[in-house]
């Protein structure tokens, strides 16, 4: 009889167990990453408990095999968007004081985003129709957006808080497959925006909010073709708080302009 640490485990129980979606597992194990075992006539994939905890060797969930492959695609980004000559990163904060507000500072970028090669991803927390609202205000089909992938609607248990929890290694990983998802669909422009309010809760994780937002300001140096939006509901943030994203966005969104923040592009 196999033992428990024979057992093999699928990939639905590996990418659970891990955090992860059920691509990064593919990807890793297609690269060599991650040792997988292939069994029946499908030949699907499965894998050993032991090699799953041997690959997250780090204190945030990923291992120094990861990293090397993470730091060759993103230097593959880089001399991309060198050679296209993007602009440097924009990692933006808006700290809003009403649902008008959060919609104006929101709008443009939002707008800047509509197109035949461009695509937007909304992580709203609470209700949907209130954003649905916002978009049909603008003349927009949001059905259409959503039929043609040019927008996708998700909600804060879909994103931030799978599982109950938020964890910035997960969330990073998530933005990584949403970035290379629509790098295969052929998407140039892509925005990401995400109402912040969860972050106020007794969510657990939610601790984790500041050194979340400078890690994904540092992972966007290699991403200049994705514009991020995060917007605060500033009547729920401490000074401090508000104080620290300053510190770990390149701008903030003001009701006139667009301006710098004390993180150095």
């Amino acid at each position: 009889m196999m033992g428990n640490e024979e057992k093999l485990m699928t990939i639905s129980e590996a990418a659970d167990l891990l955090k992860v979606s059920k691509a990064s597992l593919r990807r890793w194990t297609n690269s060599g990453l991650l040792k997988s075992y292939r069994v029946g006539n499908r030949s699907e994939r499965r894998f050993k408990l032991a090699d799953l905890l041997a690959f997250v060797t780090t204190s945030n969930g990923t291992s120094s095999l990861l990293e090397t492959s993470r730091n060759a695609a993103a230097s593959a980004e880089m001399a991309e968007a060198d050679s296209l000559g993007y602009e440097p990163r924009k990692h933006i904060c808006t700290f809003y004081k009403s649902p008008r507000e959060q919609w104006q500072f929101c709008r443009s970028h939002f707008l800047e985003h509509i197109g035949k090669e461009a695509r937007i991803v909304y992580l709203y927390h609470g209700d949907s129709d209130r954003v649905i609202n916002w978009i049909r205000s603008e003349g927009l089909d949001f059905q259409a957006l959503q039929e043609n992938r040019q927008l996708l609607l998700l909600s804060t248990t879909e994103s931030y808080s799978i599982g109950g929890f938020f964890n910035t290694a997960r969330m990073l990983e998530f933005w990584r497959n949403i970035a290379a998802e629509a790098r295969a669909d052929g998407i140039k422009k892509l925005l990401l925006t995400g109402e912040m309010g969860w972050a106020n809760s007794d969510l657990p994780g939610h601790e984790q909010l500041i050194s979340y937002e400078a890690e994904l300001d540092q992972m966007l140096e290699f991403y200049p073709w994705i514009t991020v939006v995060c917007q605060y509901p500033v009547y729920q943030m401490s000074g401090a708080t508000v104080y620290d994203n300053l510190c770990a966005h390149t701008h903030v969104q003001l009701s006139d302009r667009l301006a710098p923040c004390f993180s150095p592009l």
